[in-house]
């Protein structure tokens, strides 16, 4: 009965404690869900709102077209449609090359030694630089007189100096490069990852059994990883798809609007600043045309999920 007692009184205090550690995990996670309420959901439903509406930003001048904006855009703006091409272009040129470059290159740095931590950091460098820097650096090595164009006239491949956002194909090509030297390193942290998970002894069973170096990869250590490497492919999607600010910054659609991603031409369009007229926005129009495109990465998505899913049931 003693024995009792005691814990009775003590619950008080472990209940009082409970509540502290209950009310500081709530704090601490109250700004990040105040910030994804306010930055991400509520612009999402202010998006879908507005695109029921013809709106240029003020107010007053609003007025309520129900699905009029749908309607245009779906039976005759096109260049969306055509700039929603572009970016699925962009993703099947960028993602094979990255996805296995930096595969390749993560099973490199996982069987070295000390020297290996030097080239993490300098292959991740890339992915906390600046948009804008990026840009920069290759808009120079891309202009007229820059660093390719010489390197190419020396190897004997072009006879002279080639324009390279004077075409679509080669835009394309330059703003590929672009995201691939942007994002690679962040996919190689992944993957690296990845394989310092693998237990050792896999590997030394797999020695001993007398497996080739090939079968060793596809049959132990792309099983091994692939949840981190479904989780990385589906990251390299979406962003390739939502890439934005390096089309701003590096080709502004050049030649003539055609190398626009689908959101590098939504925010040209239609994000007040960015425009060259002096006319307001239509972001009533805009607004529909962001609220078709993210039905559509969610769509992506759950599609890519489901897919991941099954592969995953008959493996």
């Amino acid at each position: 009965m003693k024995g009792v007692k005691l814990r009775m009184r003590s619950n008080p205090g472990a209940a009082a404690k409970r509540r502290r550690i209950t009310l500081q995990c709530y704090l601490m996670l109250a700004l990040p869900i105040i910030g994804y309420l306010v930055f991400t959901v509520y612009p999402v439903l202010w998006t879908f709102a507005w695109s029921l509406y013809s709106y240029n930003g003020v107010a007053v001048n609003a007025r309520f077209v129900g699905w009029e904006n749908f309607a245009t855009m779906l039976t005759k703006d096109f260049t969306y449609w055509r700039m929603w091409g572009n970016t699925l272009l962009m993703a099947v040129m960028k993602m094979p090359v990255e996805l296995s470059a930096a595969m390749i290159l993560a099973v490199i740095l996982s069987r070295r030694g000390k020297a290996s931590g030097f080239f993490r950091s300098v292959y991740y460098l890339p992915s906390v630089i600046s948009i804008a820097v990026v840009g920069l650096v290759f808009s120079n090595l891309f202009s007229y007189f820059g660093v390719f164009n010489g390197i190419l006239m020396r190897l004997g491949v072009i006879e002279a100096e080639v324009d390279w956002f004077s075409s679509k194909a080669l835009s394309l090509t330059a703003l590929t490069l672009a995201g691939i030297w942007n994002t690679f390193g962040v996919n190689v942290m992944y993957l690296l990852a990845a394989l310092t998970n693998v237990p050792a002894e896999v590997y030394e069973s797999a020695a001993l059994d007398g497996a080739s170096g090939g079968a060793v990869f596809f049959r132990i250590t792309l099983p091994m990883i692939a949840p981190v490497f479904r989780t990385v492919l589906l990251l390299s999607l979406i962003g390739t798809l939502s890439v934005n600010e390096i089309v701003l910054v590096l080709t502004n659609g050049a030649p003539g609007g055609q190398s626009f991603s689908v959101m590098s031409y939504l925010t040209r369009q239609f994000v007040p600043g960015f425009i060259s007229s002096h006319n307001l926005p239509p972001l009533g129009y805009g607004c529909a045309m962001s609220a078709v495109t993210t039905v559509l990465f969610a769509v992506i998505a759950f599609v890519y999920s489901r897919v991941s899913g099954t592969m995953d049931e008959n493996t």
